[in-house]
């Protein structure tokens, strides 16, 4: 294999960089543009991720069966260009293939085709690029593995810095196509105008102009009045005559008017300690919250929302007495993570609101542990209230619903001493270091004396909703459930939410997912564990050398994703909404391979010695990894991370693939392992293992399935010479 002459790129190598710029922009783009039409779940995230690494893994495997020679090179990557508006378009008019109306959520079997229809347009052409561009460069394979990395570094800071914080996912991905499509015109050498540009650039303005027309097919019967993408994700009002919603991402953050649930957010708090004058509300401000809250005449409301795009839209549609509350002077409003901001605070509250939907996600999630509730605890006073509410179900608990129920309670009462539960289609959660009474003649007597003109939390319809038998059923129902704690590196409630989620169908995902709930973690964890010490004790007997070399590129696939996702859900939790700043952890982590493979590509020597050396590397990080789970740790820790683990293995890759070129000339089999063990890994932790086991387990065999990996290594070394001139 051939060694890079220079870090700066000749006129063939712009073609690997704007591969990499191309594969890393794509994905983050592609990766929004499934939230926003699946509502953020990070099992969706994980489905798509992985259904990009599988597509590109095969295209890379398979590069030797398609006749695209390096001279067809420019035209492989018109034809990426145009997949690209393709597969946007796809996925947000599929609603129409699988029947379903806006805003309906989808199966996971759905969510899987989809990911894997359109992660085929897009990344099966990316992995084909990667072989056929080696071949365009001398066959020079660290090369364009130096480059391609350089350019997904590149991509990532641009689109975080430049894109995200400007355009929409589709109008980005029209800037890029055409600012690449310019370079590869002038790059290649065919200068001329081609037949095949006309529908290249009929895609780019496609993607352009058609952004939001096919939104608004999309929400079709419904009306979109405006679309915008902030660095949170996507915002879509829809106007319906009086009545406005706003999504985020697909799901609903409020509905306007509705004082049924702005009600019964405020109430059945403040109605505990009613005299409270620091009130402290985090989500649900706008659009009702407020209001209800400014009732109480003594109460001074800090509102903390995470995106000022909310309140921007909001204030364009609301009615004029609602709008003004965001100016009243007994509200102070803060732009912020609600839960960074109370890290941050000394203040004491006299109660705290939480207001935010269900926690179907880990970014949710992160507002319903243990962690964050004895966090709220120490700033309430000794007669403060916390309360929040999640779905529930007016009469019937299943089994499902109970554990999820129970996993919040437990998790609350660990920091509470007295927790109470409001039955309901919602079930409102209160919880305080002093005595609290849901009773329906207290919640009367408050009510009277206060004259707070309520419609839904009056006495009338709560005679029903505290019903002594409903509370006392639900109160048993709750306190006979699961009682595993919900905690930041094990969101038990997540996966819970989960298992309630795939409920709602009657199909396949829904007897997984209860599967998964009831099955023992042998059959998940040490069965796998099991049988991939039983391949490597089978590889280890044979006399072929190959599988010395191949098998940590399969390993370090799987490990690097899933160290990418430990530190992404660490990041999260530890500092807030991480969505926004994924493109540039992975930008770094890109980085890091590209500084990798320049040093490892400068060696004079390769030899077994330095696969044996970089995978001790990656055990020992897993180490300090373990240790440092759930610890503080300074925000630049998680980027230096993964900076250092990108490097370890962009050196491994140099080396591993230049021992094994020496044995066959398959220059797509190296990066096709990479990719596929990355598809494993993201396939199995993101939606499943994490949420199920939480990180400090997975990290753990994470650990395990790298040592016995370096095990492996060191059993092969008596038929390698450690170092050799490559």
């Amino acid at each position: 294999m051939k060694s890079t002459d220079s870090l700066l790129p000749d006129k063939k190598g712009w073609l690997p960089l704007i591969l990499g710029f191309f594969s890393l922009s794509f994905q983050v783009f592609l990766l929004r543009e499934f939230a926003a039409h699946f509502s953020g779940n990070e099992a969706v995230f994980g489905l798509t991720l992985a259904s990009w690494l599988l597509w590109s893994g095969l295209g890379s495997l398979s590069a030797s069966l398609f006749p695209f020679h390096a001279k067809n090179l420019d035209i492989l990557f018109y034809i990426l260009i145009m997949m690209v508006a393709i597969g946007f378009t796809g996925l947000r008019l599929s609603r129409f293939l699988f029947g379903t109306l806006p805003g309906e959520i989808l199966g996971l079997f759905p969510i899987l085709l989809s990911s894997l229809a359109v992660s085929m347009l897009v990344g099966f052409p990316i992995g084909l690029l990667f072989v056929v561009n080696v071949f365009y460069c001398d066959q020079n394979l660290t090369k364009v593995y130096m480059l391609e990395s350089l350019g997904a570094a590149a991509g990532g800071i641009f689109v975080y810095f430049f894109f995200i914080p400007v355009f929409s996912s589709w109008k980005a991905a029209a800037i890029i196509g055409g600012l690449g499509m310019i370079i590869i015109f002038f790059s290649t050498g065919k200068k001329r105008f081609q037949l095949l540009h006309v529908p290249v650039i009929l895609s780019l303005l496609f993607l352009w102009f058609c952004d939001l027309p096919t939104q608004k097919l999309y929400w079709n019967p419904f009306h979109l009045a405006q679309s915008t993408d902030s660095p949170f994700g996507k915002l879509q009002m829809i106007k319906e005559a009086e009545q406005i919603s706003l999504f985020s991402n697909g799901s609903l953050v409020f509905s306007y008017p509705n004082p049924a649930v702005s009600e019964e957010a405020v109430h059945f708090a403040l109605l505990q300690r009613p005299e409270a004058r620091r009130v402290l509300m985090i989500g649900g401000g706008i659009g009702g919250g407020l209001k209800e809250a400014l009732k109480y005449p003594q109460t001074k409301i800090t509102y903390v929302e995470t995106d000022p795009e909310i309140i921007r839209i909001s204030l364009q549609y609301l009615p004029v007495e609602e709008k003004s509350l965001i100016n009243n002077t007994r509200v102070h409003l803060i732009f912020r993570d609600g839960r960074a901001f109370l890290h941050d605070q000394k203040e004491k509250y006299h109660a705290i609101l939480l207001n935010l939907p269900d926690p179907a996600t880990a970014q949710i999630n992160r507002f319903y542990t243990y962690e964050f509730f004895r966090l709220a605890a120490s700033h309430l006073d000794e007669e403060g209230v916390f309360s929040f509410r999640v779905s529930s179900a007016e009469n019937y608990i299943s089994r499902e619903l109970q554990n999820f129920l129970s996993s919040l309670y437990f998790s609350l009462k660990k920091s509470f001493a007295y927790v109470e539960v409001v039955p309901g289609t919602n079930n409102v959660f209160l919880a305080s270091k002093s005595t609290l009474s849901i009773r329906l003649e207290d919640m009367e007597e408050q009510l009277r004396i206060l004259d707070l003109n309520t419609t839904f939390v009056s006495p009338n319809l709560l005679f029903d909703r505290l019903n002594p038998f409903r509370i006392s059923s639900l109160k048993k129902k709750i306190l006979t459930g699961d009682s595993t704690m919900n905690l930041d590196m094990a969101p038990i409630s997540y996966f819970y939410s989960s298992v309630l989620w795939s409920t709602q169908f009657q199909g396949l995902e829904k007897r997984l997912f209860l599967y998964l709930a009831k099955i023992p973690s042998f059959w998940l964890l040490d069965l796998p564990l099991i049988l991939f010490l039983g391949i490597l004790t089978f590889f280890s007997l044979r006399q072929n050398k190959s599988p010395f070399y191949l098998f940590p590129l399969a390993v370090m696939g799987m490990t690097t994703i899933i160290v990418e996702l430990i530190v992404i859900l660490s990041f999260q939790s530890r500092f807030g909404y991480v969505y926004k700043s994924v493109s540039l952890l992975l930008a770094l982590f890109m980085t890091g391979l590209f500084c990798g493979a320049l040093w490892g590509n400068r060696q004079k020597k390769s030899g077994y010695g330095f696969i044996l050396l970089i995978q001790s590397g990656f055990v020992l990080l897993l180490i300090l990894l373990q240790w440092s789970l759930g610890k503080p740790f300074p925000k630049f820790s998680g980027y230096v991370f993964l900076l250092i683990f990108g490097f370890l293995g962009g050196f491994l890759f140099v080396h591993a693939n230049r021992l094994y070129l020496q044995i066959k000339k398959n220059y797509g089999l190296g990066y096709g392992l990479d990719l596929m063990g990355s598809f494993f890994g993201a396939m199995a932790a993101s939606g499943i293992l994490f949420p199920l086991f939480g990180l400090p387990l997975l990290t753990k065999y994470l650990l395990l399935v790298n040592s016995f990996c370096l095990i492996f290594l060191l059993l092969g070394s008596k038929k390698h010479f450690f170092f050799k001139s490559s």
